[in-house]
Order: structure tokens, then C-alpha cells, then sequence
């Protein structure tokens, strides 16, 4: 298995390739990826995503990298919607399943567009870009990462998406930190 520094490194290489950039090579499959690594290497990852949308962002490689941390999306998303507090108060009064629960049905997370994909589907600009998509981890285990991936492949399909997952993929599977079991999601291809 590749060290995160190894995947990191491979991802700033086939970013710059132009058959990455337009999902070139795919076999028709959404060009869907997963950057899964070690909990423990979480400030790394963070420091290197925005060294990578830097440096790219600022070469002539014909992609821009947009990033969505979805941590941040949320409480967005709670705050626009008036409930922010009532959501920081609920797992106290409640417990977390029913905040989970509860936080499932606001954000839509059954719905084909969820308000993850609103979101990010209304701030994707009309030019090429790479998404990476950060910040599962800081969410977990309130919203899961294959309900955001399964949704986001039926709305964003033409774009390609980096996920970075504290855990481990298996190119069926998604562990996050090693232990928790999601549901399968087989869509992803794995950076390595």
C-alpha cells in the first residue's frame, strides 16, 4: 500500500494530465476518484490539498481545482436555513442518533439532489475544473460519504472528482479511520 506522501504525489501528477482533466480513458465510467489515507496523516493531507490548488490553480495545466469541504457546507447550508443552533443543541437534548436522523431529512440525504449537490452543483464555475472534495472526515458520523458520492455521480458527471477519505477503500468498501463500515460504494477509482 502507498504511503499518503506517495498518493498525494501521484494525484499532483495525473492532475496535470490531460486525459485526467476531460475523463478521457474511462471507459465511459464517471471519473470519480478516492484519496484514502491514514487518520493520523489528516494535517498533511489538509496542508497539501491547498499547496496542490495553489500551485495548480496558479500553472498553465488547463484545469482550475475547486475544493468543497463539506464540514463547511453544512453549516452553511444550517445556518442559511435558520437552524444552526437548534442543530448544536440537538445532540445534548436528544442524542446523536436522533441528530443524525434529523440532520438526514434537512439536508435532503435520500433526495437525488441533496443540498450538498445544490450546493456544490451552483457554485461549480462554466470552465474546467477538478473538484476535491474534503472534510468527510470532520462530518462523520453525521452525514456518510457514499450518500454524498451516490448522489453527487447522478448530478456532476462531467468533472473530476477527488474524495479525501481518512480510512481506507478498497475499490468497494469505504472504512472510514480504519473501522467504521459504510455502506459499498464501487464507483470510485482509488489514487494510489
Amino acid at each position: 500500500m502507498s504511503s499518503t506522501n506517495d498518493k498525494l504525489n501521484h494525484l499532483r501528477q495525473k492532475i496535470k494530465d490531460s486525459d485526467f482533466q476531460h475523463s478521457r480513458g474511462l471507459s465511459n465510467e464517471v471519473s470519480y476518484y478516492i484519496l484514502a489515507y491514514d487518520a493520523e496523516d489528516e494535517l498533511q493531507v489538509r496542508e497539501e490539498v491547498k499547496s496542490i490548488e495553489s500551485q495548480l490553480n496558479h500553472e498553465t495545466v488547463g484545469v482550475d481545482i475547486l475544493e468543497f469541504n463539506v464540514y463547511d457546507i453544512m453549516w452553511k447550508i444550517l445556518d442559511d436555513m435558520g437552524i444552526k443552533d437548534d442543530v448544536l443543541e440537538m445532540e445534548s437534548d436528544e442524542g446523536m442518533s436522533y441528530l443524525i436522523e434529523q440532520l438526514n431529512n434537512a439536508l435532503e440525504m435520500t433526495d437525488s439532489e441533496n443540498m450538498f449537490v445544490k450546493y456544490m452543483k451552483d457554485h461549480i464555475p462554466d470552465k474546467d475544473v477538478v473538484i476535491f472534495v474534503t472534510g468527510i472526515g470532520e462530518i462523520f458520523p453525521l452525514i456518510r460519504a457514499h450518500k454524498i458520492l451516490n448522489s453527487m455521480h447522478q448530478i456532476i458527471d462531467d468533472v473530476p472528482v477527488v474524495l479525501f477519505y481518512p480510512g481506507k477503500y478498497n475499490s468497494l468498501n469505504l472504512s472510514m479511520f480504519g473501522e467504521a463500515i459504510e455502506d459499498n460504494y464501487y464507483r470510485a477509482f482509488q489514487i494510489d
